[in-house]
């Protein structure tokens, strides 16, 4: 689940999610909608899988209204 997320510089979104609270996450946009570009991993969390990192783009995508965009992304 998405517990935190605010906007930063150069278009891109840093996120918490509730099975990483010490990671943060940086996600970019690209075309229309974001990926997740960097993962500060804490070693206090468990170790972030790629199914992870899909969950965490999905549920970005759809907070910022973009989810129709990133699930039809492999069309694009």
């Amino acid at each position: 689940m998405l517990t935190k997320w605010g906007f930063t510089r150069r278009n891109s979104v840093k996120a918490e999610f509730d099975l990483f609270p010490h990671s943060l996450v940086i996600l970019r946009k690209i075309k229309f909608f974001y990926f997740v570009y960097q993962v500060h991993w804490s070693s206090l969390d468990p170790i972030v899988e790629t199914r992870h990192l899909e969950e965490m783009e999905l549920l970005v995508n759809k907070e910022l209204g973009y989810e129709r965009y990133y699930l039809n992304r492999r069309k694009m």
